[in-house]
């Protein structure tokens, strides 16, 4: 069916002229439906943001109380002594930090203060017992409450005295208090405390919720400010509503006049419609030239694209207007090709010119025109602008040149790869020169340098064999140009880097071995006495055996049981011997499975006489249930040498009934952890963060690097090794390890 014949039909007529009506009818319903629905959502909207402005008021008032309460707690554990000045600035700045904080004291026993930094008529009766207290409220005064904790002597509390008023006006920011009104309410839902109070939403919008902390079954509540409105906002949806209803009523009375109007008009479009859209729908350019090659017809999209109107185009012969002047031989070759019936099916490439000078480039089409008779009157030419698809690929081109210089500028090795065949896609100059690939080499497969996973990214390290040299392979699954699964691998070279871990390493392991050294050095008087004992023994037992084999009748039980002692005399010196050399022996870290009170009791061996010339007194303390490590341990034994040593030197000016050092051996979870505490003088906060660093130590004749040496060990094993000041006076160090099978373990 024709475009004419569709005009022409009445049915279509008549839906024709109903549709501007129809139009009308469903905007006036559909704005209706408008202003019905963003009322109810406006509402839903404000009660969502309303709730969402009370659960973070909640988590605001939540997170100050809980921070009151951890500070004090903190503040519990810290030494309340006058001399104190660290309780004394914690208590003050607990109390500047938090205003809702209005009292804070020390009760003894009796109940009575001992200790305030706030004015104590705000202070609650206490009933002795530590956390929350029950919520005080009376008439014309804030709700109150108390926290209490007991103090580290156990025999003192501190309580602290809140008023919730105050949290609520502190912590109810602007921007709520001006869009709500806050409400404080107990376990009854009546009002405690309130933050601000202006004229209320006529809705009653309102959302209440319990707090969780502290547990006094309070709860906040907040209901919306009444924000005034312009009349004309709130009259103009209704106002537009009754333009729409006129906008209909006036649709309908100009139907009556449509209809007059549209049988002419549709007359006239069905005789227009089929040249307009013949001419109006191509995109490339039409031209037609009668058997003279004189220009019959042009179309819109021809005129457009040379610039020339179809006025000064149609009736001009060869060289045409559009034609340059320094392309004219090849325009009249694809002239005469055209006319000659030779023209290349396919197209052929011209370039032509524009009436402002400027070149174009087009695909040139021409065949045969015959008319209605039959008769070949001359010929048609379609012609496709060209100029922008030659550009882009001259700037893809020039594009994948730049890309390619710049991959082949590139010090790491990248290729890629077909993830099916293996079939080497494209690599860069590095690549070829890292593994000695031709330049004209054709089609080849390389082997990937590790197992690939399609589902995470592949990072790994792989060793070059032949020439020596290590690479760090980063493999990425990815899709190529034409949506094939390819691989992208990067190679860099990383042998230098290994070379200088290995040094690092090597130096690490001298470090080791001089620290050993030098503690040995520092324990050389202690040792020789150890190995006096045994030595003096030997003797004495010589002595002995020299006098019984002179007596005519020799006891020769007595003989047997003097050299029974004379051997156990040297194999203890030979373990003292043999201990000293593997401590200082420069070795490979090995593990194997072993105990901690195995490795302790041999340090503390060594350590023994140390002990008892520095009048040191040493506890243990250890779970039952700790099971075997699986350790270096030479290298944990040298840890536990260098902090007890140190803790024994701590203490060299502590009185000498003070001079006790504890070692405590626990299990948290899947860790070991050691615990050693001295007496000593402590660790300022300056050294504390200087403590671990190379190089740094507060001894006269120290290098520096033992606590450095130690960490490095706890490191290697996968733990921990800490230092924090001792409650009791003095410092302990901590330090972690894991438990782990010897199946499971794997060295780092």
């Amino acid at each position: 069916m024709t475009l004419h014949s569709i005009t022409r039909s009445p049915q279509f007529g008549r839906w024709l002229q109903l549709l501007p009506g129809l139009i009308a009818a469903l905007f006036t319903l559909a704005f209706a439906s408008w202003i019905l629905l963003t009322t109810d959502e406006g509402k839903k909207e404000r009660s969502n943001q309303l709730e969402q402005d009370l659960l973070w008021q909640k988590q605001a008032i939540t997170q100050q109380i809980i921070a009151d309460t951890d500070a004090i707690t903190a503040l519990a554990a810290t030494d309340y002594s006058k001399q104190s000045a660290l309780f004394q600035a914690r208590a003050m700045s607990l109390i500047q930090n938090s205003p809702e904080i209005v009292s804070l004291v020390i009760r003894n026993q009796d109940n009575s203060n001992i200790w305030w930094a706030a004015p104590q008529q705000k202070t609650l009766p206490f009933n002795g017992e530590s956390g929350w207290s029950y919520l005080h409220t009376a008439p014309e005064q804030p709700p109150l409450a108390q926290f209490a904790m007991p103090m580290a002597d156990g025999q003192h509390f501190i309580v602290a005295t809140l008023s919730f008023d105050r949290l609520l006006q502190q912590q109810v920011p602007w921007w709520i208090a001006q869009r709500y009104q806050v409400l404080l309410l107990n376990h009854n839902f009546v009002t405690l405390a309130a933050k601000s109070s202006r004229q209320l939403d006529p809705s009653g919008l309102k959302t209440r919720i319990a707090l969780d902390s502290p547990p006094l079954g309070l709860a906040i509540q907040a209901e919306l400010y009444h924000v005034p409105r312009h009349k004309l906002t709130e009259s103009l949806p209704w106002l537009l509503l009754v333009l729409a209803i006129g906008m209909l009523a006036s649709t309908a009375l100009l139907h009556r006049v449509m209809r007059v109007r549209s049988f002419a008009e549709s007359q006239l479009r069905a005789e227009t419609a089929l040249r307009q859209a013949m001419e109006d729908s191509l995109v490339s350019g039409m031209r037609a030239m009668d058997k003279d090659g004189r220009l019959i017809y042009v179309n819109r999209a021809f005129c457009e694209m040379t610039g020339f109107s179809a006025e000064e185009l149609l009736g001009q012969q060869p060289p045409l207007p559009y034609w340059p002047p320094e392309e004219l031989e090849r325009c009249h070759a694809a002239f005469d090709a055209i006319r000659q019936g030779r023209a290349d099916p396919n197209g052929q490439a011209v370039r032509f010119m524009r009436k402002n000078g400027e070149r174009f480039d087009v695909s040139l089409h021409g065949s045969n025109l015959i008319n209605a008779e039959g008769r070949h009157i001359g010929w048609m030419g379609s012609l496709y602008d060209i100029t922008e698809l030659k550009r882009e690929r001259e700037v893809l081109q020039a594009s994948h040149q730049r890309f390619v210089t710049v991959l082949d500028g590139l010090d790491t090795a990248v290729a890629v790869s077909d993830a099916d065949s293996g079939e080497l896609l494209m690599s860069n100059r590095q690549f070829d020169r890292s593994f000695n690939l031709p330049d004209r080499r054709g089609r080849c497969c390389i082997v990937p340098f590790s197992a690939r996973r399609f589902d995470t990214p592949v990072d790994s390290e792989w060793y070059d064999a032949l020439h020596k040299r290590w690479f760090q392979i980063k493999s990425r699954h990815n899709l190529w140009v034409d949506d094939s699964d390819v691989w992208l691998e990067v190679a860099t070279d990383i042998t230098a880097l290994k070379s200088a871990a290995e040094r690092e390493r090597l130096q690490n392991e001298k470090l080791q071995q001089t620290s050993r050294l030098i503690s040995m050095g520092e324990m050389a008087s202690s040792l020789a006495h150890e190995l006096n004992q045994p030595l003096g023994a030997i003797a004495s037992y010589a002595s002995g055996c020299r006098n019984i084999l002179g007596n005519p009748t020799p006891n020769l039980q007595q003989l047997s049981q003097a050299i029974d002692k004379m051997g156990e005399q040297a194999r203890r010196a030979g373990q003292i011997i043999r201990g000293i050399r593997e401590f200082v022996q420069r070795r490979a870290p090995h593990r194997r499975r072993c105990t901690i009170t195995g490795l302790l009791d041999t340090v503390l061996d060594l350590q023994s006489h140390e002990a008892v010339r520095r009048q040191v007194a040493i506890s243990i303390s250890e779970s039952s249930d700790l099971p075997d490590l699986y350790v270096d341990p030479i290298m944990l034994e040298q840890v536990l040498f260098n902090l007890i040593r140190n803790a024994m030197e701590a203490m060299s000016d502590t009185p000498i009934e003070q001079r006790t050092l504890a070692i405590m051996l626990s299990r948290e979870h899947d860790y070991l952890q050691v615990i050693i505490a001295d007496r000593g003088t402590g660790i300022s906060a300056e050294q504390m963060e200087q403590l671990f660093k190379p190089f740094y130590t507060t001894k006269d004749t120290g290098m520096g690097m033992g606590l450095n040496i130690c960490r490095s060990i706890i490191e290697y094993h996968q733990g921990r090794l800490w230092a924090e000041n001792n409650p009791s006076g003095g410092c302990r160090f901590i330090f972690t390890v894991p438990f782990s099978e010897e199946s499971q373990a794997n060295e780092p």
